[in-house]
């Protein structure tokens, strides 16, 4: 099944597992991951993530206090032992803001056999306020016994044009915080000639690599993509009375201005 479809019908049956197995090339991945966090914090009355509500936007901005990173240390190859000691005792600390806490680990293919064994045990007898995203490339990386208490969901969804829509998303997102308005204008052209429920998912994949790239970014260029996530929020309520993709990139287009074309050129 597609994923992000497969995450809105668990959220929308409120059966969102605990721990999650993430696999894939790094930007679909990373951007999936994105969605997920959104769908297990989201207060939102309907749809999640609803893209909308104070945790949804928190998270589009990159500063919701309840979704905690755990990446190895500048000076480590792998994620550690104690690293994952740390995250043990955090996870029973309660949530700041929203219903749970989510633990997200770019990186969990990087824990050894002791790390892994160290977080099995987290995973077997999770905290109730607490969610676990493991990412990684392929599922093998990962120890049976881990792999086992973990939904496993791939980041490749159906091609579109050959392209994972979370690569698309993300491209789209790149261009649009290095303002670059050809490079912006080729990939929408791409994306407008998608139906409507594509079209849909790739405007959620853009919302979360929005706020993927927040993190990433220098505090003072951050308003820039907190720009972006407020466009594509203003842009997902306007598709409940459907306005068509060239509306919508189009739109986003005009956002960018006319200073700046890019190295698209």
């Amino acid at each position: 099944m597609e994923p992000y479809s497969h995450i809105r019908d668990l959220a929308a049956g409120g059966a969102l597992p605990h721990a999650w197995l993430l696999f894939g090339p790094k930007q679909e991945r990373e951007a999936l991951a994105d969605f997920l966090a959104s769908a297990l914090l989201c207060a939102g009355p309907g749809e999640k993530p609803c893209g909308s509500c104070s945790h949804c936007r928190k998270l589009g901005k990159g500063i919701h206090p309840d979704l905690i990173t755990l990446r190895r240390l500048p000076d480590k190859r792998d994620m550690t032992v104690e690293q994952v000691r740390s995250l043990h005792r955090e996870a029973w600390v309660l949530p700041n803001e929203a219903a749970r806490k989510v633990f997200l680990l770019p990186e969990a293919d990087t824990l050894n056999v002791s790390g892994q064994n160290a977080l099995l045990k987290l995973l077997e007898e999770p905290p109730a306020g607490a969610a676990f995203l493991l990412l990684g490339e392929n599922p093998g990386s990962f120890l049976s016994t881990v792999r086992s208490r973990c939904v496993r969901l791939s980041a490749l969804p159906e091609a579109t044009e050959g392209r994972g829509e979370g690569q698309q998303a993300r491209e789209l997102a790149e261009a649009f915080l290095r303002r670059d308005r050809l490079g912006f204008a080729r990939l929408a052209f791409r994306a407008e000639k998608l139906d409507r429920e594509q079209f849909d998912r790739l405007l959620d994949a853009m919302l979360a690599a929005a706020g993927s790239l927040a993190r990433s970014m220098p505090a003072g260029e951050r308003e820039w993509a907190f720009s972006l996530s407020d466009s594509l929020e203003k842009l997902r309520q306007m598709r409940r009375v459907y306005v068509s993709p060239g509306h919508c990139m189009g739109y986003l287009l005009s956002q960018m201005g006319t200073g700046a074309s890019g190295a698209g050129e």
